[in-house]
């Protein structure tokens, strides 16, 4: 209990996004039986009836099955943990928010689906600023293979890209996203 409180001390966002997806994902999956994802998760602009622009908001905190959800969990855990004490929780959620932003955007101008879910866009967006910030001054992170942390993060980067084209499209644009917007951030 008190590793949980630490957590939160050192990195509330972390910890209110992982809670919050594994919240979401109960609620909706158990209990209402995917009710919740039938008004949430992410469309296109050709499927959005008028005034669903917040489904670009809300798509993150839905996953498809459990497996999604915990490498989604694990992962914006493991970089929280890494991160989010290092740049601020401002700086860390909108980091998190723009890159799952723009991806979604992107997503719903020029491709046209129905049932987009998953955070991992903008947990690849810090996934871009922790690379970015190790680029520029190394010594502010201990990276190295062998911990579990940095064992998680690099295979997160790596195995969440084998998932199929538009999910490795959408982690490769939200690196993208996360290290422009530390270049002019941080």
């Amino acid at each position: 209990m008190l590793y949980v409180l630490s957590m939160f001390y050192s990195s509330p966002v972390t910890v209110v996004l992982a809670i919050a997806y594994i919240l979401i994902y109960v609620l909706d999956k158990l209990l209402l039986k995917n009710k919740l994802a039938d008004i949430g998760v992410g469309k296109s602009f050709d499927h959005m009836t008028k005034g669903e622009w917040y489904r670009l908001f809300t798509a993150p905190f839905f996953h498809i099955n459990l497996f999604h959800l915990m490498g989604n969990a694990f992962g914006i855990y493991f970089v929280g943990f890494v991160l989010e004490h290092k740049i601020g929780s401002g700086l860390f959620l909108l980091i998190y928010m723009v890159g799952n932003l723009c991806v979604s955007l992107l997503f719903s101008s020029y491709s046209s689906f129905t049932s987009g879910k998953g955070a991992s866009p903008g947990i690849f967006a810090l996934i871009g600023c922790f690379l970015y910030l190790f680029t520029q001054t190394p010594d502010l992170f201990n990276f190295q293979f062998g911990n579990w942390t940095t064992n998680y993060i690099f295979f997160y980067a790596v195995l969440g890209n084998f998932i199929g084209v538009q999910g490795a499209i959408s982690h490769v644009l939200g690196f993208i996203f996360g290290m422009v917007m530390s270049f002019f951030l941080l």
